[in-house]
Order: C-alpha cells, then structure tokens, then sequence
C-alpha cells in the first residue's frame, strides 16, 4: 500500500533526474568544444549534487535548498561576477573576440585591389550542381570560377550577344539581372581563389576585381605587417594592432584595461557631467515615487477602512485595477495618451502640450504614471498595516482626547511605518532600478545635449547604463556600461543596508 502511494512521485523524480542528466550528458561536450569549461564543470557538478541529495531519504532540508542555490549561483552570482570582470576589460564593439581570433580575422579578411580596370563577368548557375558560378573575361578568354577554383572556358562553349555580354554557357545557366539582385545575400564577400593568393572580388551586378591579402603576421615579433605600403603594426595596451601613426587595424581583442572605464566615468567630462545629472534624478526620482505612492495608498486605505464606508470591496477591486494590468502595456498606452499629436491627454486640454519632449513635463509625466501604477501597491500593503493595528490602543487614545489627526500622527502612522518599512526601502530600491517604467514611457528623453545624445532628463542610473552599453563609443561598450552598474550596485546596497539599519533602530525605540 505504501509502495502504490509513494509510486507516482517516486516515477516522477526518475523522469526529472533523467531527463536532467540526459541534459548534462548532451550539453556538456558542447561546451568542452566551445572551450566553455567553467559552465561545464558547474553542469557535471551540479547534476551530481542534484543526484545524490535527491536519490537519498535523508537529506530532506538540502532537497528544497540546494536547487534555489544553484539556480541563485547561475543567474545571479554568476552574471554579478561576470559584470564586474567586464568592467575592468575593454570588452565592446571591436573588441569581442580572443587576440588569436581577432588577428586571424584580422589577415584573412585583409585584402586590397591589385588591378588596374575591373573584369566583366556574368553570374550563372551550374546545371549539375545548382551551385552559383562566375563567367569571368580576362586577358586569356573566358573562365568559370567559384569559392571552390577558377578554370577556363572552352571558346566555343561561351556565347555572346550583339552587345558583348554573356548570353549562354554551356553546362551553365545564366542568370538575368533579376534573378542576380534575388540572391545577392550569396555574394557577401564572394571571391574566387585564381592563386598566388589572388582573388577574384565581386564589385560589381557584373564586374569583379583582382585583390591580393595585405596583411602578413609574424607570431615571433608580435606584429603585422602592410604588404603592400610595409607599414608595421604592433600591439597596444587597448587591445588593437596599431601602427607609429595611430592608425589601428579593426577588429581588436579583449583584455583587461585596469581601473581604465571607472577612471572615465569620474574623469572624462563627457561622462561625468551627464552622470552627476542622471545619478541626482535617479534619488529624486525614487524618493518621489515611494513617497508620493505611499501617502496616496495610505490616505485610500485608512478612507476605504473607515466603518462608515460602504461599498468598500468595490472601491478596493477597481483600487487594484492598475496593479492587476502587465506594466510594458499600461506604461505604453500611458505614452499613447501623452502624444503631443493624438494623445488623449492633449485633446481633452485642447492644447499640443509636448509632455514627453520638455524636460520638466517629461519629468511629471514619468512620475504620474509610476503614481497610477505603484499607489495600488500601496494600498495593499497599507490596508493590511492598519488591519493589524491594535484597535484598544487607538481607543485609548480617543478616550484620553486625542483628535483623529493626532491618532494618525502619533498612532496609527509610526505603526504603519515601522511594519512597511522593509517594504518601503524594497520599493525605493526597485524604483532606485526601474529601467522599463522610464525607457518604455520616454526613453530617457528628452536628450540633454551635453551629453552627446546619450543621456536623457528622465534617465535614470539603469537606462543611462544601458544606453553606455549600446550607444556608446563606437557602439556596444559593455566595459564602460560595467563601470557604471558597478557604481548603480555600490548605491543600492548602501541605501538598503543603511535604511535597514535605521528602520530596525526604530523598531527598537518603538
């Protein structure tokens, strides 16, 4: 009887450890040959912990620990430590890849016109093997090349209109000017070997030109070197091979560059001004909006719990409302009805008020709509703080005389406070790292100039890092973009131990 009850859990922890070491077995090569070795000895590991504690009748804690762990150590743990590696690297547009990938690209991608006038050529389709092919004309005739090799063309087998061009080729179909322009993804670096590391390089609907590889590396002087001018290029401290005049061959590779993009971020004006600006905004912000939202759930819920309320469970159902909606779709239709143009908002005023495009309107703006969405919060939690509050201390009080401003000041109020108090510090951290309230409302705009376009009067701290991480520099600057979350994370867990500290300060006095 107890084998029957205990036999569909028992089959379904089978199931799920099978299916997690058949995970484990398939993914592990995978990433030993991508050389991804730490996320393969965690995998390996990690299964067998899961196995072991999982397979025993002791270990009943572990059981419910031990998965939160390793799923907190993966996408937690992890990317933390990943971001702050990152931040003292130069990894960005240029620069993703290893030094030997990045030279090996680097030559083999290096090439430079060798002839005078391009050729004539005309596109065509094997016959046999459906693969595309070039008719080139050069000095000796004509010739069929592909990826694979060049080779001549019997004279006889090529047939030419009255024009010139290439009209038939026997054992090869070509292809009209219309079908060309349909695969033209086909010929995205298409160049046919002819040897002597010679190409031929499509330039042209119908036309190639000759190049040659310019670039040579010698491993033993750590250099590459221009054939064709016999310019030099040595490695730098920025990951680039970069030549006596400045002049740097793309791509890079990655290294560490120190304390480089924090010494940026505080020292280089173009950083450091707009940061000072989004990292003022971002407090404000998040004060206001804990604030404000706190005081407005507050005021609802002591209104909707007042004994002579009716219709309560009504007011607290459509109270909800806001909160019960997906934020991405209620803070975009709060940016459809904010539309200069054709927003709902402006047609009722009867007046194009540019709420997203003035700084100061863009700044309200944001608020209200965090108002709407975050008072509703606010008045759960609030509605459940004074539920709990002793009803014989605020009887007491109105017996002694106190006004109902006095029982809210001096009761009610520093009660609710000392109960919320994890959760207030909670929701200004949270607001402290908004990213979707402001990027999908306003996007951080609008622009301050100063800036150079990156930064906005509504960023904050975590929009402005994201547009650092793909509007910087020369595009994606991950390192610098790591920089600044480094600052973001050293903000909000000095807030949060700070004001955990001091609401357990006034617990204790209370």
């Amino acid at each position: 009887m107890k084998i029957g009850t205990n036999a569909p859990a028992l089959l379904l922890k089978i199931m799920l450890l099978g299916a997690l070491n058949a995970f484990t077995v398939w993914s592990v090569p995978i990433l030993i040959s991508n050389n991804t070795w730490i996320f393969a000895i965690y995998f390996v590991v990690s299964t067998l912990i899961l196995d072991f504690i999982f397979l025993s009748k002791r270990r009943i804690a572990p059981k419910y620990i031990v998965p939160g762990v390793i799923l907190l150590l993966m996408f937690q743990v992890y990317p933390a430590f990943f971001t702050g590696y990152v931040a003292f690297t130069n990894y960005s547009n240029g620069h993703f890849l290893d030094k030997e990938t990045a030279i090996d690209v680097m030559v083999s991608n290096s090439f430079a016109p060798v002839g005078a006038e391009p050729n004539y050529m005309q596109v065509a389709r094997d016959n046999t093997t459906q693969k595309i092919a070039l008719i080139i004309q050069d000095a000796n005739g004509f010739n069929v090349g592909s990826r694979d090799g060049y080779s001549a063309l019997p004279s006889g087998d090529v047939t030419l209109s009255s024009d010139g061009r290439i009209e038939k080729v026997t054992g090869y179909t070509v292809l009209s000017d219309d079908e060309v322009f349909a695969i033209l993804d086909e010929f995205n670096d298409y160049k046919v070997p002819i040897g002597n590391d010679r190409f031929y390089s499509v330039s042209d609907i119908n036309a190639v030109e000759l190049v040659a590889q310019n670039l040579s590396y010698d491993p033993i002087k750590d250099q590459v070197t221009d054939l064709s001018t016999g310019t030099i290029y040595s490695p730098n401290n920025n990951g680039s091979m970069v030549s006596a005049a400045g002049e740097e061959i793309e791509p890079g590779w990655t290294t560490t560059v120190g304390w480089r993009n924090f010494s940026k971020v505080i020292n280089d004006e173009r950083y450091r001004q707009p940061l000072l600006q989004v990292l003022a905004w971002t407090f404000i912000y998040a004060g206001l909006v804990v604030l404000s939202t706190f005081f407005l759930g507050l005021m609802l819920a002591l209104v909707l719990n007042h004994p002579r309320m009716k219709s309560r469970k009504i007011y607290r159902t459509l109270l909800i409302v806001p909160y019960a909606m997906p934020s991405v779709l209620s803070t975009l239709v709060w940016a459809g009805m904010f539309n200069v143009d054709n927003g709902v908002i402006n047609k009722i005023l009867g007046s194009p008020i540019p709420w997203l495009s003035d700084p100061w309107l863009a700044k309200f703006a944001v608020l209200l709509v965090q108002l709407w969405a975050g008072t509703p919060y606010m008045f759960l939690i609030a509605t459940g703080a004074i539920q709990s509050l002793s009803t014989e201390t605020i009887e007491a009080a109105q017996v002694d005389g106190a006004s109902p401003f006095q029982v809210f000041s001096k009761i009610k109020l520093p009660l609710v406070l000392m109960t919320l108090a994890p959760l207030l510090i909670a929701s200004y951290a949270y607001n402290f790292s908004n990213f979707g309230a402001i990027y999908l409302l306003t996007g951080g705009g609008p622009t301050i100039i100063s800036s150079g376009g990156i930064a906005g009067h509504t960023d904050i701290l975590i929009s402005y890092t994201y547009k650092i991480a793909f509007a910087a520099g020369k595009g994606n600057d991950y390192g610098l973009a790591s920089a600044v979350s480094f600052f973001n994370f050293i903000l909000v867990a000095s807030i949060s131990i700070y004001s955990f500290k001091k609401s357990r300060t006034i617990e204790n006095m209370t």
